[in-house]
């Protein structure tokens, strides 16, 4: 049986609405963003300012999986995405959606630096070779139109099963987004005592919505599916990398030449 988190739902909006949305991937500054997040203490400050964040990191310690190119760190933030309780994952997810809006706002108020760059890094490494089909349970206040372009405003939980999903109990007059995406990962890959698929999906995928349609279950439980397919891959900002990429603008009128590789 799914174990649906329903305190986990995030909003799929128009592009457009998400400009505050924390979306950074790090391009450019990988390293740099290692160093600065994880290297330093800026992560046990953010650990030591969120008891929610520190509690389900800890138990994250019990586990010895580790991602291919990866540190033991990026399996921990895995682990506390998905195993986070309710208070912290809200706080997490409202943080994301809201502190992206300028720099001066991710710098003084967006207190998950390191584990927004933790995750993002992780599904940089685990990019997978091919797109697959997932379904995502939501209620029924977004119904975004036929053609329009959209993303989470966070990161959010995905399923394979979707005969499974319709069989809940609630999806009379709700929502299940079935879409396509092509950067995820399994968790269950990769966090420890995981045994079913929970598909971590990213804020910065974009999707365009190919249909929008009322469907009814077998016992006539209406509900509403909109279709989704994967089109890029989107950053509004890139707060981490601004000051190191300004530096290489100003480099670069100088000499004439970038000298840097992006990942």
């Amino acid at each position: 049986c799914i174990r649906l988190p329903k305190y986990n739902q995030i909003l799929l909006l128009d592009v457009q609405e998400t400009t505050d949305v924390v979306d950074d991937q790090y391009k450019g500054c990988r390293e740099e963003a290692m160093k600065k997040f994880i290297e330093s203490d800026v992560l046990k400050q953010e650990l030591s300012n969120s008891e929610g964040f520190q509690k389900a990191w800890n138990k994250s310690n019990e586990c010895s999986k580790q991602i291919p190119g990866g540190r033991k760190e990026h399996t921990a933030a895995l682990s506390v995405y998905l195993k986070g309780d309710r208070p912290f994952i809200l706080a997490l997810n409202k943080a994301i959606e809201t502190m992206g809006g300028n720099v001066s706002i991710y710098e003084n108020h967006f207190h998950f630096k390191s584990l927004h760059f933790l995750l993002m890094d992780s599904m940089r490494l685990l990019k997978p070779k091919e797109c697959k089909n997932f379904y995502v349970f939501q209620d029924g206040k977004n119904k975004p139109q036929k053609g329009s372009t959209v993303r989470f405003t966070s990161f959010t939980l995905a399923y394979s099963d979707y005969e499974e999903l319709k069989r809940l109990e609630d999806v009379n007059e709700n929502t299940i987004l079935n879409l396509t995406s092509c950067f995820f990962v399994n968790l269950k890959d990769y966090v420890c005592g995981q045994e079913q698929d929970e598909i971590l999906l990213s804020p910065a995928e974009v999707f365009t919505v190919q249909r929008v349609e009322t469907k009814t279950t077998w016992d006539d439980d209406e509900y509403l599916e909109i279709v989704l397919n994967h089109s890029g891959l989107n950053s509004s900002h890139n707060y981490m990398c601004y000051p190191f990429i300004v530096l290489l603008d100003f480099l670069f009128t100088l000499t004439g030449t970038y000298v840097y590789t992006f990942w």
